[in-house]
């Protein structure tokens, strides 16, 4: 009797490990599809999607093309210059390109790159969605034959506007005349 006890308890126990495992595998399958589900939303908070699948509904077609601004110098007691490109796609996504250099010829050292989405909520009224989903920016722009201006970007020394452009609220008002793209 004691004998069949034993086998029996022996039994319990080997099915409640097999049980533990198996409620450990699902756990972590449940956790790891959950993560890659944020993760392929770009909600996760260290997310780091450089592509979307997300495209404008009302993308302004003067907007397509490469524009590219000249080699900004705006200091000439500073090494320091830089230039602009914008390639903007007709699915409303872009890529913006910046290039410094510590010369005044702008020949690039450092290059910086950010994929956007682009919304047109209204005429003239533009945002800017990192597709790394960390920020919009809330911004204008005009178009004047083959140039292209927006209100973001430093102004040399023009004075910044008061609304930053990080919420709907605070959308830019005034355009940057000193970053001014050519349509190439």
């Amino acid at each position: 009797m004691e004998e069949k006890q034993k086998k029996t308890s022996s039994v319990w126990r080997i099915l409640l490990i097999i049980l533990g495992v198996l409620i450990i595998i699902i756990g972590l399958y449940l956790g790891l599809a959950w993560v890659l589900r944020l993760v392929n939303n770009g909600t996760g908070s260290n997310s780091t999607a450089s592509t979307t699948t997300t495209t404008s509904k009302n993308m302004d077609k003067n907007l397509v093309g490469t524009w590219v601004s000249d080699c900004l110098v705006p200091d000439q007691n500073s090494p320091w210059s830089e230039k602009h490109q914008f390639v903007i796609k007709s699915d409303g996504t872009a890529i913006h390109t910046r290039w410094s250099s510590s010369g005044h010829d702008c020949s690039p050292e450092t290059t910086l790159d950010t994929n956007y989405t682009i919304n047109i909520p209204s005429a003239d009224k533009i945002n800017l969605t990192d597709t790394s989903g960390t920020r919009t920016l809330y911004d204008i722009y005009q178009i004047s034959g083959n140039t292209l201006e927006f209100g973001h970007g430093f102004r040399n020394n023009l004075p910044y506007p008061s609304a930053n452009g990080v919420s709907e609220a605070s959308r830019i008002t005034s355009l940057n005349d000193y970053i001014v793209y050519k349509k190439q």
